[in-house]
């Protein structure tokens, strides 16, 4: 009996519903190999690239481009060579057209959020998959959607474990005083009160250097850290401009504007990326953290200190790009000898811009 399996509509975060096939980069009768790029997808976050889970030859496209289709939608087929036309026909006539994507997920492994008191301070952490632990911190004025592609595609090998720092997202507006040591302590907190230790710690922007004084001050809890676009890196300075304007920004118009500073392709900025920041920045307190979080990051003490410190890291893999606006790119003959280095044609959010990309050179350093 031929071996036939359906290609579904993915489901990249806790959001989305439904994706428009944007561009089919494989054609009936192309052979597919696991982790190959098979159709360009667009949901109301941004666009993304899905990868064949598993191989076989491509013998049927069910979404069409321009089409919009709900997640766990049937929109390929991949079967072997010797599939016949009437077995695909008898194969789609018995698959259900939807199914819940997680539903053939192992218990536990599917996207959770909850909330975690950790001194008095709720954390909220959205967790998926089993195994070896996976920390993301994201970047300032962030939130654990900024991995939501990175979360989906990890989840598979790890225990992803991507926090809201403090200040940001669903997590607590208290602040304290604004500072690397601050934020990391609430991290080092929340890993310990789920039991996580000798984790690989990803951090984005400011989350790089959040992970470095994690690591600094916790090693027990750090395995090894992938820094990405981060900032306090030799060579690198944050754009205190762009800082202000996050801060300042009060209308749509202004929060685009700032986020297309993020990307490479400005395009990429999504009106659902924009109403996710201004809601943000109109609760109560979001303000307030950010200005404190930007005087520290401003003063640049704390990135100084992490700098006389950078010997004393474990394993780094850092991530940059020559395109980055924010916090420009590290001087890579300043780096401790040991460490890897990756660079990749984006601007300042690879996780995102190039998902597939970032999650491949994740994967590939995380089995060495």
């Amino acid at each position: 009996m031929s071996n036939i399996k359906a290609i579904r509509m993915p489901k990249w975060g806790l959001a989305m519903e439904e994706g428009t096939i944007v561009g089919w980069l494989k054609q009936p009768g192309d052979v597919v190999t696991e982790g190959e790029e098979i159709v360009e997808i667009e949901t109301t976050k941004i666009t993304n690239v899905l990868e064949a889970t598993e191989g076989g030859k491509l013998v049927r496209i069910v979404g069409n481009v321009g089409e919009v289709l709900p997640v766990g939608s049937i929109i390929a087929v991949l079967a072997d060579n010797v599939a016949s036309d009437a077995e695909i026909e008898d194969f789609l006539g018995s698959q259900p057209s939807v199914v819940i994507a997680e539903a053939d997920e192992p218990a536990g492994d599917a996207l959770k959020v909850e909330s975690w008191d950790i001194g008095g301070r709720n954390v909220n952490v959205a967790t998926a998959g089993s195994g070896e632990p996976i920390v993301l911190l994201h970047g300032y004025s962030g939130d654990f959607n900024n991995w939501m592609f990175t979360i989906e595609d990890l989840k598979s090998i790890g225990r992803v474990i991507a926090p809201d720092l403090p200040g940001h997202g669903a997590s607590a507006k208290n602040v304290g005083n604004g500072s690397l040591d601050e934020l990391a302590q609430a991290v080092a907190g929340t890993l310990e009160a789920m039991k996580v230790k000798n984790a690989w710690v990803v951090g984005h922007s400011l989350g790089g250097a959040v992970a470095q004084r994690l690591a600094l001050d916790h090693p027990e809890l750090v395995k090894g850290l992938v820094l990405v676009c981060s900032a306090a890196l030799p060579g690198t300075e944050v754009s205190a401009d762009f800082l202000d304007e996050v801060i300042n920004a009060e209308k749509a118009r202004d929060v685009k504007a700032v986020l297309q500073r993020l990307m490479a392709d400005p395009d990429l900025v999504s009106r659902d990326m924009v109403d996710g920041v201004l809601k943000y920045l109109r609760m109560d307190g979001s303000r307030d953290a950010l200005k404190a979080i930007r005087d520290k990051m401003v003063a640049g003490d704390d990135f100084a200190d992490l700098r006389k410190s950078i010997d004393r890291l474990p394993a780094v893999l850092v991530i940059a790009s020559q395109n980055d606006q924010i916090v420009g790119f590290p001087h890579q003959e300043q780096l401790p000898g040991g460490w890897d280095v990756e660079w990749m044609e984006v601007g300042h959010l690879p996780q995102l811009e190039k998902a597939a990309e970032f999650n491949a050179i994740l994967r590939k350093h995380f089995a060495k």
